[in-house]
């Protein structure tokens, strides 16, 4: 027979998951759980603490627990292109930040609507001889303070947990102001990619913009594609 606190667990797990506890709200009251499954508060602490070490939620001081979503794999186990790309503000060049309102394009993929005051960081990404790789720009509808690494903010602030990614890949001819930045002669086509971050709940939170300055021949060699 099933053990009360894992019936608990895979219950709440399930609502999570169905989007009937949203991401980003708190978890019913340890005395609301007891009184719906007719069992003891210490089955259901035991039950939230599992899902508590597992990275279901997280405990907020004086206000409950506060729910992450199914948890992600590690960046570690993403491609590294994504990894690369994605972390640009931990080993890359920082060129400015601002809070913008949000053209079409970048409120459809964020789901916000138009206008709607979004914040945008620069970074540029260079080869070890300091020639300039790519330019990203992260999006997120957050401000952010840059006191912590740009994922581990969104984490700890507002609770927005990463849970999956999606990368659409194109190309499309520089500007000339990206390519002053890339440091290249004159306009050209270059590969650009769109990474696009979702919380558990399948919501976007954070969007990150690439425009690369190599040949197909190097982006295999550095993005494994």
């Amino acid at each position: 027979m099933e053990p009360k606190y894992t019936l608990i667990m895979s219950t709440l797990q399930d609502r999570i998951d169905r989007g009937i506890l949203p991401v980003g709200t708190l978890l019913p009251s340890e005395a609301a759980l007891t009184a719906e499954f007719g069992t003891s508060r210490s089955t259901v602490v035991r039950a939230l603490r599992q899902l508590r070490t597992q990275g279901w939620v997280k405990g907020i001081q004086g206000k409950g627990r506060l729910i992450l979503g199914r948890p992600a794999r590690t960046l570690s186990t993403l491609p590294r292109r994504i990894q690369y790309l994605l972390q640009a503000d931990r080993h890359a060049e920082y060129l400015g930040s601002r809070d913008l309102a949000a053209p079409p394009q970048m409120a459809a993929i964020l789901r916000v609507p138009p206008g709607t005051q979004i914040y945008g960081a620069r970074y540029r990404l260079s080869l070890l001889n300091n020639t300039p790789l790519a330019l990203t720009t992260a999006f997120t509808p957050y401000c952010l303070t840059r006191e912590r690494y740009l994922l581990d903010e969104l984490e700890s602030v507002y609770g927005r947990r990463a849970h999956h990614v999606t990368e659409r890949w194109g190309a499309r001819l520089l500007t000339l102001q990206e390519a002053e930045a890339l440091s290249l002669a004159k306009r050209r086509s270059v590969a650009v990619a769109l990474i696009t971050v979702h919380d558990a709940g399948g919501l976007p939170f954070l969007a990150v913009n690439a425009v690369l300055s190599r040949e197909a021949p190097e982006l295999s060699q550095t993005y494994d594609i």
